[in-house]
C-alpha cells in the first residue's frame, strides 16, 4: 500500500479502467448520498435566518436521478484509487444540481443541525456548529456534459487572460493526461473538492470562517498581510489583474515564472491557500500536467515535484496526511465557529 501511494502521489501511475472496482467499500454510501436537485443558494450567502437556510440547503428535495448521470458518477468513482474512494464514505449528500449555476462543483461541511448556533458578531453573523460529514455539489450542466481534463484546465487558466482575446496560440495550453477521457473535467474537479474535505478535516488552511490564519501550508506560497492573503513573488498589481481576469499577453511569462517561484501549477490555486491545497491535492494524484506555449513545453509538473522545494514540501504534507488512519473523518473535528467571511 505504501509503495502504491507513493507512486500515485508522484503522478506516475493511474488505475486502469479494466481493473476498476469499489476498492474502499464506499460505493453503497455514494449511491445513498446521490440527490438530483434544483439549485439552492448557499446557506451563508442567502438572506434571512442562517440556521433555517442551512437546513434548507442540507435537506433539499431530491428529484428522480437521471440514469446516465448516476452511471457516469459511479464509473468515475470506480476508476479512482482507494485513497480517493475512501473520502466518499464521509459524504452525507452529493447534490447533482440541475439548471444554470455559475460553479462546477463545491464541497462544504454537513452539520448536525441540533448543534448550530448563530449570534451577532463584530462585523456580521457568528456561526458555530458540529460538522458530521460533508456535502458535495456538482453542476450537471457544467460537469456532466463531457470535457477532457486538458480542455478544462486550459479553459480555466485562459479565462484569467481576459485582455488577451484573439491570441490563443500565445497563451499556455495544458497537456493533462488522466484516465477519465471526456469525464476528465468531472473527475478531477471532484478530486479537487475532496481536497477541500481533507483540508477541513485536518485544519490545513482557513475556510470562510474569520479570522484567517497562516499555517505551514499557507506559508509555502502566501503571505498573510493586513487580514488578506498575498501570493509570494507576484509583482505589484498582478493579483488584482488575475482576480478580475484581466491578464494580458505580456503577463504570460510572468505567470510561468510565478508557477515555479511560488510553487503553484494553476492560477486558480493562486487565489487563496485553500484553493491551492485543493488544486495540489488533485495534482498529487493526477500529476501529468504540462503547460506549453505555441507548441513549446514551458512547465512540467512532474519535474517540479522532484526539483522544486515548494512543490516537494507540499507533496510531503499531502503524503503525511493521507497516511493517517482516517484522513477525511470529522469524528474528532469538534465544533467549527467564526464570523462568516468571503466565500
Amino acid at each position: 500500500m505504501k509503495s502504491l501511494l507513493i507512486t500515485l502521489l508522484l503522478g506516475c501511475s493511474f488505475l486502469s479502467p479494466a481493473f476498476s472496482s469499489d476498492l474502499a467499500g464506499c460505493q453503497p454510501q455514494l449511491v445513498q448520498s446521490m440527490c438530483y436537485s434544483q439549485p439552492v443558494e448557499h446557506w451563508a450567502q442567502a438572506s434571512g435566518n442562517m440556521a433555517r437556510n442551512l437546513k434548507n440547503y442540507q435537506e433539499r428535495k431530491c428529484l428522480p436521478l437521471p440514469a446516465d448521470v448516476k452511471q457516469t458518477l459511479l464509473s468515475v468513482y470506480q476508476q479512482y484509487p482507494i485513497e480517493i474512494q475512501k473520502a466518499f464514505c464521509e459524504i452525507k449528500k452529493i447534490f447533482i444540481v440541475s439548471g444554470d449555476v455559475s460553479y462546477g462543483a463545491l464541497a462544504d461541511y454537513y452539520f448536525d443541525l441540533a448543534t448550530v448556533k448563530v449570534q451577532p458578531g463584530q462585523t456580521g453573523q457568528r456561526f458555530s456548529g458540529k460538522p458530521i460529514g460533508y456535502v458535495l455539489e456538482v453542476s450537471e450542466k457544467n460537469r456532466f456534459k463531457g470535457e477532457t481534463a486538458s480542455a478544462y484546465v486550459t479553459r480555466v487558466l485562459r479565462a484569467r487572460f481576459g485582455s488577451a482575446a484573439g491570441s490563443p496560440e500565445q497563451l499556455p495550453e495544458a497537456d493533462y493526461d488522466t484516465p477519465f477521457g471526456t469525464n476528465g473535467a468531472l473527475a478531477t474537479t471532484i478530486v479537487h473538492e475532496l481536497g477541500h474535505m481533507l483540508g477541513r478535516a485536518q485544519k490545513v488552511t482557513s475556510t470562510y470562517f474569520l479570522p484567517l490564519s497562516e499555517g505551514t501550508w499557507s506559508k509555502l506560497s502566501y503571505k498573510l498581510v493586513d487580514g488578506s492573503y498575498t501570493l509570494r513573488h507576484a509583482p505589484d498589481g498582478y493579483a488584482q489583474l488575475m482576480g478580475f481576469k484581466m491578464l494580458a499577453l505580456h503577463d504570460v511569462q510572468t505567470t510561468l515564472d510565478l508557477f515555479k517561484k511560488t510553487g503553484i501549477a494553476t492560477l486558480y490555486g493562486g487565489t487563496v491557500p485553500q484553493e491551492d491545497f485543493a488544486e495540489f491535492f488533485m495534482l498529487s494524484f493526477y500529476g501529468n500536467l504540462k503547460w506549453s506555449v505555441d507548441g513549446k513545453m514551458v512547465f512540467d509538473l512532474q519535474k517540479e515535484m522532484v526539483s522544486n522545494t515548494a512543490f516537494s514540501a507540499k507533496r510531503e504534507i499531502i503524503r503525511t496526511l493521507l497516511a493517517l488512519p482516517e484522513p477525511f473523518s470529522l469524528r474528532n473535528r469538534g465544533t467549527v465557529s467564526g464570523e462568516i467571511g468571503p466565500m
